[in-house]
């Protein structure tokens, strides 16, 4: 993460992550969702974004913090990684901001082993709750996610 990225944070599964804006497309309200069969828990489905079909991922599951409902007021974070487009589904985005590069660390073995691959930073400022700065790219390369296919 470069020291003057700006982030989107999101709550997911009752924990803050950030997102850095240049992989974000959009946000918006839970759309309609067409569930498929025999895909893994965290494929919720899919949804139409202006006549486009993107899945829709739960990523709670692959940073190893159970499955997270779809609530009428989830939102989803639609992103784009390596050329890659699908949303995410979050419980909450809260804002946009700039961390501060001093306030940012390096992930080390306090980090719970499921999430260490997939962050990049931890933000931490005085008492506030850390913020998990998720590196999409290691997020879709995943060997849960990267066994389908996606539209570019």
């Amino acid at each position: 993460m470069h020291e003057e990225s700006k982030v989107s944070v999101i709550k997911i599964a009752n924990r803050l992550f950030a997102i850095e804006i240049k992989h974000i497309r959009e946000i918006l309200p839970l759309p309609k969702i067409t569930r498929l069969p025999n895909v893994d828990e965290q494929f919720y489905g899919v949804f139409n974004l202006r006549g486009k079909i993107l899945p829709l991922i739960d990523i709670a599951p692959i940073l190893g913090l159970g499955k997270q409902e779809a609530k009428k007021d989830s939102f989803v974070v639609v992103f784009e990684v390596s050329g890659k487009n699908s949303g995410i589904l979050t419980d909450k985005v809260l804002d946009m901001r700039v961390l501060e590069s001093e306030l940012l660390r390096v992930p080390d073995n306090d980090l719970d082993e499921n999430l260490l691959p997939f962050v990049s930073a931890v933000y931490k400022k005085g008492k506030e709750e850390p913020i998990y700065v998720l590196d999409m790219t290691s997020v879709f390369e995943s060997e849960e996610l990267n066994k389908y296919r996606f539209d570019r």
